[in-house]
């Protein structure tokens, strides 16, 4: 495999700073949420008004960087996470200095995350579709892969730079983290962009959400995404009430335990998608046998040791899977349908931070183990679906390397 494109990494950058400052809302709120007087279902509803605006905005974002260009779409979306992180630092502020309470401070904190779905959602999508111009079959899962990675890395980072920082200030991470993507939106705005559809392209994309080569992929996020959300969701509550019921600062252990999924969801975008060259439907396939399982090791641990070994897992499974259903959505559909593609894998997958709030938090309300058990029925269910679906019987293929397509092709019209 030849060296992959420089710009690969600038956008794995992006997403550093982007999931530095996702982990540093998901690991801060839950634990403060109760000192400022709000409950588990106002602190699952933060969480759900951001992904409500990411589901409703990114096929936006999607198909207008089919239409104007990847980059300017990348800019908007750095742009948009940025600012979120100012103003939800900025009320959290105000909230522990009892200027804002009750329903005004709740307010302010939907508002802010509702900030980053609409704009910060442009993202994601937009970057993924960049991938695809710069890549061909053969490098498409390790470009995904390493794309990724950015992400799963500043989870990991994140948590501890925050975990220093927060003894200094709580909004001091929130502005360090927005400062690293301003810098990154400075340094993409010199990267050339190259839209292979163009601007100039007349053509408008047809592509549909229940189309035959999309709605597969979709549902496998689907279920992902509502997965991951119960354990983000729940899992600070977790730390606090079942593993480390008597620490005076659990927020710290839960912030090992979120850098451990980041650490395992690294290992699976780099080492498993990159390096081992395996199919994007086989990635899809063992990363979800590995999340079933690893719930279920979540649901039946109690101690530090099991569960930072659990959610290693957790992580393992997820990055696996992910990057092979960004790559297998990516070869199924044409080339200028990258951007809307990408657009409705990242409608999807905050479907679960949306359906969390009224499932996952009145479960663990009941049993603190439930959320995860259910979720790992669920994903053995999702692993019997790719199973018999005969949609993924091509991204099983060893050659579909091998395959030469024009730039409206996808692999199984070739």
């Amino acid at each position: 495999m030849k060296k992959l494109p420089s710009i690969i990494w600038f956008l794995s950058g992006g997403l550093f700073f982007v999931g530095a400052g996702q982990a540093v809302v998901f690991i801060t709120i839950p634990p403060l949420a109760r000192d400022l007087g709000l409950t588990e279902i106002q602190t699952g509803t933060i969480f759900a008004s951001s992904a409500l605006a990411w589901m409703i905005f990114s096929p936006f974002w999607g198909r207008l960087s089919d239409r104007i260009g990847r980059k300017t779409v990348v800019l908007v979306g750095l742009l948009g996470c940025a600012i979120s992180l100012i103003l939800f630092s900025t009320a959290l502020n105000m909230g522990t200095s009892n200027i804002l309470l009750g329903w005004k401070l709740l307010a302010v904190l939907i508002v802010a995350r509702m900030v980053n779905g609409v704009l910060g959602s442009a993202t994601r999508p937009a970057a993924g579709a960049w991938i695809a111009d710069v890549t061909n079959l053969d490098e498409r899962s390790a470009g995904y892969g390493r794309l990724n990675s950015g992400f799963s890395a500043g989870r990991i980072v994140g948590p501890a730079i925050a975990g220093f920082l927060l003894l200094i200030s709580y909004t001091l991470p929130f502005y360090i983290f927005s400062f690293g993507l301003l810098i990154t939106a400075f340094v993409l705005v010199r990267q050339p962009s190259k839209n292979k559809c163009g601007k100039s392209e007349e053509k408008e994309s047809k592509l549909k959400l229940f189309d035959s080569n999309v709605w597969p992929f979709i549902l496998v996020a689907a279920c992902m995404g509502i997965c991951n959300a119960a354990l983000v969701q729940t899992s600070s509550f977790y730390f606090q009430d079942v593993i480390t019921p008597e620490a005076s600062n659990p927020i710290t252990f839960a912030s090992i335990g979120f850098m451990f999924v980041a650490f395992g969801s690294l290992v699976g975008q780099l080492l498993v998608a990159d390096k081992l060259r395996i199919s994007p439907g086989s990635l899809v396939r063992y990363g979800t046998l590995v999340s079933a399982i690893s719930l279920f090791f979540v649901s039946f641990s109690h101690s530090l040791t099991a569960i930072y070994i659990s959610f290693f897992l957790v992580g393992l499974g997820q990055g696996t899977q992910s990057t092979g259903l960004s790559a297998a959505l990516s070869l199924s559909v044409g080339q200028e349908n990258q951007g809307k593609a990408n657009g409705f894998m990242g409608m999807i997958l905050p479907v679960g931070h949306v359906i969390s709030p009224v499932v996952a938090m009145p479960l663990y309300m009941k049993s603190p183990e439930l959320p995860y058990l259910l979720g790992g029925c669920a994903m053995f269910v999702t692993l019997i679906f790719i199973q018999i679906s005969s949609r993924h019987k091509w991204i099983r293929k060893k050659g579909y390397r091998h395959i030469n397509l024009n730039s409206n092709q996808t692999v199984e019209e070739a």
